[in-house]
């Protein structure tokens, strides 16, 4: 078992620090100023990775297509308003100093600005990952090659539990480097134009969703 758990662990890794929606959404709200909602995401994240384990737990790997296919045009449609949101955004480094004052004065509400930044950046991270098809695929391919007829059911129930429990986990430490006071001052210096490269990055994972939507279609 300790063998299986080690190459589980490795697997989870290499895929979770690969470049995709999750890790993106990760550093877009890691420069939204607030701490509160940078961690959120990851929280949000690891609740999707209940949902995704729980699914396959369930038998839901035999979904039919046209079930994957909904869950796969919702994502795409999250994914591009979320990049959207980013591209029209205005930076700090763009605000006028009326806008500034006017959001000063806001900041008077702050324990509730907190919540709600918590709440948003909970629900992004929820949805970017809940309906990330490809995530449910790589999940299926590692139930699969890990849990087999003859595993005992402690490991049936082990397995899930490490891979939500390795995604929060994960997710809170590379939101810590990312607010880590050298690496977040130069994330402030690309305040300007990085949020918007991240959007465009987002909108084109996007696209490449509804890109492969349309070829199961055609299919």
């Amino acid at each position: 078992m300790f063998s299986q758990l080690a190459a589980l662990l490795g697997i989870l890794t290499v895929g979770l620090i690969s470049p995709g929606p999750d890790f993106f959404l990760i550093v877009k709200n890691s420069m939204s100023g607030s701490r509160s909602r940078a961690f959120a995401t990851g929280w949000g994240i690891a609740a999707g990775l209940c949902i995704q384990v729980l699914a396959l737990s369930l038998g839901l790997a035999v979904a039919p297509p046209k079930v994957l296919l909904a869950v796969q045009l919702a994502g795409a449609a999250f994914l591009a308003w979320v990049g959207l949101k980013a591209l029209l955004a205005k930076s700090e480094a763009t605000k006028s100093d009326a806008a500034k004052t006017e959001e000063a004065l806001a900041n008077r509400g702050a324990r509730i600005r907190k919540r709600g930044q918590a709440a948003a950046g909970f629900m992004e991270g929820f949805l970017c990952n809940v309906t990330n098809v490809k995530v449910f695929v790589f999940f299926t391919s590692i139930f699969s090659q890990f849990v087999t007829d003859d595993s005992s059911a402690s490991w049936r129930v082990l397995m899930p539990a490490v891979v939500v429990l390795h995604g929060a986990v994960m997710w809170t430490l590379i939101t810590w480097a990312l607010l880590f006071p050298p690496v977040a001052r130069q994330l402030a210096r690309m305040q300007r134009w990085l949020p918007r490269v991240f959007g465009m990055i987002l909108i084109g994972f996007a696209g490449f969703a509804l890109f492969l939507a349309w070829k199961s279609l055609r299919g």
